[in-house]
C-alpha cells in the first residue's frame, strides 16, 4: 500500500488549514473551559497529565500522540498517511496550545457560565473545522487513518468501530487523568451528527466551487 503523498492543490490546502486552525483552536477553547472534552481531547489531555506538561500543552500532546500513529500506520495502512494528514498534525497541535492561551488571556476566572460558553464554543469551532477539512478530501488525520485501518481488519461497519475506538479512547485518557466533565456527554452525542450533517453541505459547496473553477479553465 502506498502513501498519498501527492501535494494537494493550494486551494485545497488552504481549506485544509482553515479546518485544521479551527479545529485546533476548538480543542483549545474546550481545554481552558474545563468542563469535560471529546473522547480525543480527554486522550490528548491524559498523555498530556502523564506526561507532566502544563495545561496549554494539550497540544504538544497531540503531537506525540499523533506522530506515533502516524508512523505505525506508515508500516500497517500506509494508503492512510497522506500530505493532509502531515498538515492536519503541524497545524491543530499549534493552534490547540494557542488556543488555550488565548483564552486563559481572553477568560481568565473560573465562573461556570464563562467557561461553559468558552466550551460550546469550542465544540462549534472543533465541528466546523473538521467538516471543512473531512469534506475537501485530501486525507485523513490519524485518528481516522486508524479507525479505518481497523474496520479493513475486522470488517465491522465503520460507525460500530468508530464508536469502540472513541470510547476506549476516552477511558484510556480518564485513567491517564484527563479531563472528564459534564460537557463530555454533549461533546461525545452531538458531535458525530453534526459533523456528518456539515460535512454534506459543505461538500456540495465544494463540489460547486471546483466546477467553477473547470468551467473557468
Amino acid at each position: 500500500m502506498k502513501a498519498n503523498l501527492k501535494l494537494p492543490s493550494l486551494d485545497d490546502t488552504m481549506l485544509a488549514v482553515t479546518g485544521a486552525v479551527l479545529c485546533g483552536l476548538g480543542q483549545g477553547f474546550m481545554n481552558h473551559g474545563s468542563q469535560g472534552m471529546d473522547a480525543v481531547g480527554i486522550f490528548y489531555d491524559g498523555i498530556r497529565n502523564t506526561l507532566s506538561l502544563s495545561q496549554d500543552q494539550i497540544g504538544t500532546a497531540s503531537y506525540i500522540v499523533c506522530f506515533a500513529l502516524s508512523v505505525f500506520l506508515w508500516f500497517a495502512a500506509r494508503k492512510y498517511v497522506s500530505f493532509g494528514s502531515i498538515i492536519y498534525i503541524v497545524v491543530y497541535g499549534a493552534f490547540a496550545n494557542w488556543g488555550t492561551l488565548l483564552m486563559e488571556w481572553l477568560v481568565p476566572g473560573d465562573g461556570l457560565i464563562a467557561r461553559s460558553a468558552v466550551a460550546f464554543l469550542g465544540l462549534a469551532l472543533l465541528i466546523v473545522g473538521l467538516s471543512v477539512y473531512i469534506a475537501i478530501d485530501i486525507g485523513v488525520d490519524a485518528f481516522t487513518g486508524v479507525v479505518l485501518w481497523l474496520t479493513d481488519i475486522t470488517r465491522k461497519k465503520m460507525g460500530i468501530v468508530k464508536f469502540i475506538f472513541d470510547l476506549s479512547l476516552g477511558v484510556i485518557g480518564f485513567i491517564l487523568g484527563g479531563k472528564l466533565g459534564w460537557f463530555t456527554f454533549v461533546a461525545i452525542p452531538v458531535s458525530g451528527p453534526a459533523i456528518a450533517r456539515l460535512t454534506k453541505r459543505f461538500q456540495g459547496l465544494y463540489f460547486k466551487h471546483k466546477i467553477k473553477l473547470a468551467a473557468k479553465e
